[in-house]
């Protein structure tokens, strides 16, 4: 037999050129020798990818579609985090009340461009090493097993308010197989050089780098875990010296009923989404009022809280960007929750204070002057100085170092 990177060769004996003559009673007639059997024709192994380009095409269109659904958007094509909750990410209180799908839908969901093509490019690279190896049945189980892995473990270690979407639990699951399976030496020669970029690839995911990251590393090591665990069986379901591991069909229905269960998930459920976010993230429209703090007294957690619980009130996104613009120096998240407390402002004009909208634009301003778009900061802040200098003291000193408001 043939290496397992090579093709199958078929090794047939060679037919005698003359029938075989026998001596004694029966030399009367010759035995003529039985023609040879046909050999056996067994199609080739594909070798191509399929599942992985499936993949890629799949995230990438559902990402597509995100942005066109989603109302509000921002840099880099960015769903706000209302959109990705109705789309179907994963969220303890909604999964536990009966959204289930959730652990389907988040693996395919991204929160920005840039979210999908650092995942998109992980994944091809490993995909293209692990996929031709263990075949696309197993290799789509791997996936699926995975993103499983990666939203229960979410749901599990994170925070209860914070939601979370990606595929980077099914890619830490593929990876975790990988690096399983580049051990085994029916990998060949091309088995250490996987397991190296499997192991290059897992530990920056997996050791977090800040304390105020956005990184879901509950759901990186949910997927490695479920990855490591299907690299076992995959090992197991393999007999010594056969192509490829058995129980394939039973792979891939897992794997397919994952991939088809999430996609047909987010194609009937949106709406139904949104209502049951709503109903369950904002028991009350409005923050009470005797409950709002200020933003020079709002905390961190405290912000993070109120947004959870009110989810669409403009003011919990007004305090939640201000607690990322003092506490935890994320430009990008403060300029999200400012932009989204400007759009939802006009839903309950009514409960809002009059000064509340060139309160959130000031601060807006202030976010994209440190962001290095002073032009815009300009445009922004510029008619709001004396507005900044009477209520906003702090801010408005700040604004003037940004020359932002003349000295």
């Amino acid at each position: 037999m043939a290496a397992a990177f090579g093709k199958r060769s078929v090794q047939t004996m060679a037919t005698p050129r003359f029938a075989a003559v026998t001596t004694g009673p029966v030399a009367a007639s010759a035995a003529v020798a039985a023609p040879a059997a046909r050999p056996q024709v067994e199609l080739p192994t594909i070798r191509f990818p399929l599942v992985t380009i499936g993949i890629l095409v799949t995230i990438t269109l559902v990402f597509l579609w995100e942005v066109h659904a989603a109302t509000v958007l921002h840099r880099g094509m960015s769903p706000s985090v209302e959109a990705l909750v109705g789309y179907g990410a994963v969220d303890r209180a909604l999964v536990l009340s009966g959204g289930w799908w959730r652990l389907l839908t988040a693996p395919l969901l991204h929160a920005n461009l840039e979210h999908l093509i650092s995942n998109g490019v992980v994944f091809a690279i490993i995909g293209f090493m692990l996929e031709p190896l263990i075949g696309p049945r197993w290799f789509a189980a791997m996936y699926a097993a995975g993103a499983l892995g990666g939203s229960l473990c979410s749901i599990a270690l994170n925070d209860a308010s914070i939601p979370a979407v990606g595929a980077s639990g099914a890619i830490m699951g593929v990876l975790g197989g990988a690096f399983f399976c580049g051990a085994s030496a029916k990998a060949g020669p091309k088995g250490r050089k996987m397991q190296s970029w499997a192991l290059r690839m897992m530990l920056p995911a997996l050791i977090p780098l800040a304390a105020n990251s956005h990184v879901d590393y509950a759901g990186h090591l949910g997927g490695v875990l479920a990855g490591l665990a299907g690299g076992v069986l995959l090992q197991m379901a393999w007999p010594r010296g056969a192509e490829r591991p058995e129980l394939g069909n039973a792979a891939a229905t897992i794997g397919g009923v994952v991939m088809a269960g999430g996609v047909l998930a987010l194609l009937l459920l949106p709406h139904q989404a949104t209502a049951i976010a709503a109903e369950a993230g904002a028991p009350a429209t409005l923050i009470p009022e005797d409950t709002l703090p200020s933003i020079d007294d709002i905390s961190s957690d405290q912000a993070r809280t109120l947004l959870a619980r009110y989810p669409h009130d403009p003011r919990a996104h007004l305090l939640r960007g201000f607690a990322f613009l003092r506490y935890d120096r994320d430009l990008a998240d403060a300029e999200e929750q400012f932009r989204q407390a400007l759009a939802d402002k006009d839903l309950l004009a009514a409960g809002l204070d009059p000064d509340f909208q060139k309160t959130v634009t000031v601060l807006l301003a202030l976010t994209v002057a440190y962001e290095h778009r002073p032009d815009e900061a300009r445009a922004l802040g510029g008619p709001l100085c004396g507005f900044a200098a009477e209520r906003l003291p702090q801010i408005y000193e700040n604004l003037r170092e940004k020359a932002v408001c003349a000295a």
